[in-house]
Parts: C-alpha cells; structure tokens; sequence
C-alpha cells in the first residue's frame, strides 16, 4: 500500500515522524532524538520551560503515542513549517528529492482543503456525485450488455471508461495512476467539464445499446464523443490508446 506523505486533520494539514524516517531512510529512533534536542531548542528560544510544548511563531511539532503489542510508542506530527525546520539539515540528494516530495504533497493538500472551502465548488461537487451515480449505472448496464455478447472482461470497462475521460479533457497523462480521492483535487472548471463529459459518455452508452451496435463500437462512440465534446471546449484531447 502506498504510504501517503501528508495527511489533513481537521483543516490542519501535518506529516508523520515515522513517515518522515521511512522515506528519509533513517531509523525512527534517530529521528525521535533529533526531534527531541530540537523541541528543546525551540523551548529554549521561546523561553519555555516544557520542551514539547514547544510550537513557536507558526511551527507545530505534536507529540502522539500509538499502542502496538502492549506498548506505547512516541511519534510526531508536524505541519509544513515544522517540517521544513527540522529536515533542514538532511543533506544529499535523496534527500533533496524527498524534501520537493513532501512539500509538494503539502501544497497539493492545501490546494484540495481550498477548493472545499469554497461554496461554488462544493456545489459542483455535490452535481457531480449524482451525475457519477447515473453513468457508473449506465456502465453496469453496458457491462451486461457486453457479458452477453461475449466479453470476458467487461468488468475493466468502469475503469476504462473513466480513465478515457481524464486523459480526454486532459486531467491525467496516459498511464497516469489516480487515487480514489482524485475527482476532489479539481478545480470547479475541471469539475464541470468531467460532468458534461460523464452525461455525453452515458448518453452514448444508451444510444449504443438502443441501437443494438457490438460492446466495442459503442466504447469507440462513447471515446469519440468525449473527445469531440473536449474539442468543442477549446481543450487539446490527449491521443488515446486504449
């Protein structure tokens, strides 16, 4: 399972000391005595008497426990500022990579708490629930309708007809991977171009299978009304090969 290097909680956006040692490839032990002689630091520019309450200016350090086989072990969770603080002096290559990595997860992550924030996308997102209901029933029915003409794979079609989607309004690249919460990373105007998208691949679905046409010629009409619907909203489509 892919470990996700951020995470939201409450609006907050942190990252996990044990991620952190995971990626940076460095014993969580280590990192826990480096967070520690930091806290202490941080307390004692603060002039603080209690290290671990430390979070000065905007820098956050929260100290958690996790109960595993009938113990306690420490961890921390640390927002972005915290974070750039204490991995400052990782130095090398790798870790310069990891550094872009999970600042960019922030900034990914801080984007998505935005666009949620906003009336106007929650709106269209609400819009768009329903319209995915009524196409992932569409394909059901289409799935059948290909089981029955032969297909012994038809369950891939849910898949494929929504990754024809994405790469069509280019929203993802060819074999690009996307996570589950994916669609809650667009913006309000992609969001609408994937609905008008949904509603004309659905609206091929039924036409294909009202007019008695081959599984496979009406995944070709449902791909090129996308892809003509996407020219017509002034979008490059991307060349599919599926």
């Amino acid at each position: 399972m892919k470990t996700e290097l951020v995470k939201s909680i409450r609006q907050d956006i942190f990252c996990d000391s044990r991620v952190i040692a995971e990626k940076f490839g460095k014993q969580h032990q280590n990192v826990l005595k480096r967070l520690d002689k930091l806290m202490i630091n941080l307390a004692d520019l603060d002039g603080q008497k209690e290290p671990t309450k430390s979070a000065i200016s905007t820098e956050v350090f929260k100290e958690k426990s996790h109960f595993y086989r009938g113990q306690n072990f420490r961890y921390f969770e640390m927002n972005r500022q915290a974070f750039s603080l204490f991995v400052m002096g990782f130095t090398g290559k790798k870790a310069l990579e990891w550094k872009r990595k999970f600042n960019d997860a922030f900034y990914q992550m801080e984007k998505v708490l935005l666009q949620q924030s906003n009336l106007e996308w929650k709106g269209t997102r609400e819009q768009g629930k329903q319209i995915r209901i009524e196409l992932t029933d569409e394909i059901k029915t289409f799935i059948e309708y290909a089981v029955a003409q032969g297909s012994e794979n038809a369950s891939k079609y849910y898949l494929l007809i929504t990754k024809m989607q994405y790469k069509a309004l280019g929203l993802i690249e060819k074999n690009e991977k996307v996570s589950k919460d994916f669609r809650n990373t667009l913006d309000s105007m992609d969001l609408n171009h994937l609905l008008a998208a949904e509603n004309v691949a659905r609206k091929a679905l039924i036409d294909g299978i009202g007019g008695n046409l081959h599984y496979k010629d009406i995944f070709q009409l449902a791909k090129n009304k996308v892809i003509q619907l996407a020219d017509i909203m002034v979008i490059s489509p991307k060349q599919l090969t599926i």
